[in-house]
C-alpha cells in the first residue's frame, strides 16, 4: 500500500527561493530535495563531535587558498624576483603549517619564473613555452588547493571506521 505524502508550504525570502531554484535546476531535482540535502548536511556537521567548533577550519582553509591563489596570480601577472619569493614563502607556510605537499607547485612556480626570464623572440615559440608553463602552474595550484580543502574541511566530515 502506497502512503500519500502530505505537503505544506513555507515562506522564504525571494533571494533564498532563487538560490534553491538555481541549485535544483542545476542538479535536476525538486526544490524540496535541495532543502532536504542542505538540512542533512547541516545535521551531519552539528552531530559530529565538536562539529560547529570545527567550522573555523573552513575559514582557515579559504584564507590559505585565497592567499596562495593571489600570490600565484601576482607572480603570473608580474614575474619578478620579489613576487617569486613571496609565493615561495606562502608555499612554505602551507607546507609547514598545514602539512600539505607543495613540491609540485614549488617546482612549477620556479619553472614559470625561469621560462619568463628567458622567453624567445619568436612569437610562436614564445606562445608555446608560455602555454606549457602556465598550464603546469595552474594544474599544480589546483592540486594544492584541493589538498588544503581536503585536509582542513572535507576530511573532518568523512566518518572513520570504528
Amino acid at each position: 500500500m502506497v502512503m500519500s505524502r502530505k505537503w505544506a508550504r513555507i515562506t522564504v525570502p525571494h533571494e533564498l527561493y532563487l538560490k534553491i531554484k538555481e541549485r535544483a535546476e542545476y542538479r535536476k531535482v525538486a526544490l524540496w530535495k535541495v532543502i532536504l540535502d542542505a538540512l542533512s548536511f547541516y545535521e551531519s556537521i552539528t552531530r559530529k563531535a565538536g562539529g560547529i567548533q570545527e567550522l573555523p577550519n573552513i575559514d582557515k582553509a579559504v584564507w590559505y587558498m585565497e592567499k596562495l591563489a593571489m600570490s600565484v596570480g601576482a607572480l603570473k601577472a608580474s614575474p619578478t624576483e620579489e613576487n617569486l619569493q613571496k609565493t615561495l614563502r606562502t608555499l612554505a607556510q602551507i607546507r609547514d603549517r598545514l602539512g600539505v605537499n607543495v613540491d609540485t607547485l614549488e617546482r612549477a612556480v620556479n619553472d614559470f619564473f625561469i621560462v619568463m626570464s628567458k622567453l624567445p623572440d619568436d612569437p610562436v615559440e614564445r606562445h608555446e613555452r608560455l602555454d606549457e608553463v602556465v598550464l603546469e602552474v595552474n594544474m599544480a595550484l589546483k592540486s594544492v588547493l584541493f589538498e588544503v580543502l581536503y585536509r582542513l574541511v572535507v576530511k573532518e566530515f568523512i566518518p572513520t571506521s570504528q
